[in-house]
C-alpha cells in the first residue's frame, strides 16, 4: 500500500539579518527552504511491493514503512544558512523537545514503545541540522523519523557522520541527505507486540547538486570504529543494498558518473576533517 500526506505548516517567522547576523529564535527565515528544484532530487523511487507512505513534511521528506514500523528513508535539504541559524546562539534547543507519535500516520509508534528495548530512537534527520526552525525541530522528534539503534553506534560513529555532514553543508553551501535502514530477510523486532523491525544497518547518501558531488556511507547496527574510510561506499552500492533509487531526477549521464563515486578523500579534504 502506498498513499501520501502532505503537511502544510503555518510559519510564523520574521527574520533580520544584519550582515551574516541572525536575530531572534521565533524569527527564522523560510529562505532556507527556498530552492525548489532541489525538491525533485530529494525523491526517492522504492522497489515494487514495499510498503511506504510519503509524508511531506516541511523540513524533511518522509518514506514510512507501516509493516516495519519505521521509515523506509528519510530525505532533508541542508544548507549553508540552515547551518549557521542551527549552531547560532539562538537556535532552538533540543531539551525543549520530546518524541511525539505522528497520530497521521499508519502504524506510528509511540515514544514508549522503545522503552527497556536496548535501542536508541534514532534519528534519520538528526536534531543538530534541523535548529534553525521550530517547526523542522518538531517534524525530527516524530517517530516517523526514527530507527531502533544501536546505542554506542548512536552516540559514537554514527553521531560523527553527521557532524561531518552538519559541516560539509557549510563548504559546499547546499546538500541532500538521505538516511534510513538496512533491513535485509531475517528481521529482529522490538515494542510489546515486537512489531518495530531493527535494521541491519543504515546508510546515508549525501549529494552536493552545485558541485554534482556524492558519497555514501554504510554501518552496520552494532557498535562501530570511527574513521570514515572504512564506511564510505558509492550511491550505487547502497542502490544495491537497499534497492532504493536515488537522484533518478538527474540527466542519466550526470547520475551514472556521480553514483559510482567513492572518492572519500576529496570530501575529506574538502572539509578539512580527517
Amino acid at each position: 500500500m502506498k498513499k501520501e500526506i502532505k503537511y502544510t505548516l503555518a510559519y510564523v517567522i520574521t527574520a533580520v539579518v544584519i550582515g551574516l547576523a541572525f536575530v531572534g529564535c521565533a524569527g527564522r527565515t523560510n529562505a532556507a527552504t527556498s530552492n525548489e528544484p532541489s525538491e525533485a532530487l530529494l525523491k526517492v523511487v522504492l522497489p515494487d511491493g514495499v510498503d511506504n507512505e510519503h509524508i511531506a513534511y516541511s523540513a524533511i521528506s518522509v518514506d514510512f514503512n507501516a509493516e516495519r514500523r519505521i521509515p523506509n528513508c528519510v530525505a532533508y535539504k541542508l544548507t549553508q544558512q540552515m547551518v549557521m541559524m542551527a549552531d547560532a546562539p539562538d537556535a532552538e534547543k533540543r531539551k525543549n523537545y520530546k518524541f511525539n507519535k505522528d497520530k497521521n500516520v499508519t502504524a506510528c509508534p509511540d515514544w514508549w514503545e522503545y522503552k527497556n528495548s536496548g535501542y536508541d530512537r534514532g534519528h534519520m534527520a538528526p536534531a543538530d541540522d534541523m535548529k534553525w526552525s521550530r517547526e523542522a525541530m518538531t517534524e525530527c522528534f516524530y517517530m516517523t523519523n526514527m530507527c531502533p539503534q544501536n546505542k554506542s553506534l548512536n552516540s559514537g560513529a554514527w553521531r560523527s557522520l553527521e557532524q561531518k555532514v552538519h559541516r560539509w553543508a557549510v563548504n559546499y553551501g547546499e546538500l541532500l541527505v538521505f538516511t534510513g535502514p538496512i533491513v535485509h530477510s531475517a528481521r529482529k523486532a522490538i515494542g510489546p507486540e515486537h512489531d518495530i523491525v531493527v535494521p541491519q544497518g543504515f546508510f546515508k547518501v549525501i549529494y552536493a547538486p552545485k558541485q554534482q558531488r556524492a558519497i555514501a556511507f554504510v554501518y552496520d547496527n552494532v557498535p562501530a570504529k570511527s574513521g570514515l574510510r572504512r564506511h564510505a561506499v558509492s550511491v550505487d552500492d547502497v542502490e544495491q543494498l537497499t534497492g532504493i533509487d536515488f537522484l533518478s531526477a538527474l540527466p542519466n549521464d550526470v547520475e551514472r558518473s556521480v553514483e559510482a563515486s567513492t572518492d572519500v578523500t576529496s570530501w575529506l579534504e574538502t572539509g578539512k576533517m580527517k
